[in-house]
């Protein structure tokens, strides 16, 4: 078996692994975000958001519960996507660069990969904890939204930067078999004549 087919191997099953796990975190995430922002905090409000020991209101609390139970499952998906773009990267650099793959490219394509679903992942999570943490306060947020797209503008600039080299090496490769194609129909055209 060659590195090729080895790596794309251990892509398979790489994804196989981490599916699973994903769509089964999703739910409990899922789960505990309907009951928290649907019927936790709400009740906390129906409650008339009583002072507790008089120190903080009821709501900003089970907001904080439910923030925390979803930070610990998102912490957990954050670790499966990563091997899962691991798994894609694999795939993804057997298919494309299959014998021009070397460990430098792989370890590119991998942190490349890995970036962009770090990113993904922390969108999604950032929608799910919203409303929770506007439960605590609308300034969290804010502020949150306002690094996690500061975050991710750097993000998409340094995938930008990694895929750069890969881009312009297929655009050589590409352009060197269009002039092989354009010589061998003129040599055609010369000895026709």
């Amino acid at each position: 078996m060659d590195n090729t087919e080895r790596l794309y191997k251990e892509g398979i099953l790489k994804l196989k692994e981490n599916v699973p796990q994903i769509v089964i975190s999703l739910v409990v995430a899922g789960l505990i975000w309907l009951f928290g922002v649907l019927v936790f905090i709400p009740i906390a409000d129906m409650l008339g958001n009583p002072y507790l020991f008089g120190l903080t209101a009821l709501k900003p609390i089970i907001s904080a519960i439910v923030f925390i139970a979803l930070a610990y499952v998102f912490l957990k998906i954050v670790k499966d996507f990563g091997e899962l773009m691991d798994g894609v990267a694999d795939i993804i650099a057997s298919k494309l660069a299959k014998e021009r793959i070397t460990d430098d490219k792989l370890k590119r394509y991998r942190r490349g990969l890995r970036a962009l679903a770090y990113l993904i992942v922390a969108i999604i999570a950032y929608l799910f904890f919203l409303p929770i943490m506007a439960g605590m306060s609308p300034v969290i947020a804010g502020i949150v939204l306002i690094i996690l797209v500061i975050w991710g503008v750097i993000v998409l600039i340094n995938i930008g930067n990694i895929f750069s080299d890969e881009i312009e090496e297929g655009a050589r490769l590409a352009l060197a078999k269009l002039e092989k194609i354009s010589e061998k129909k003129e040599n055609e055209e010369v000895t026709n004549e």
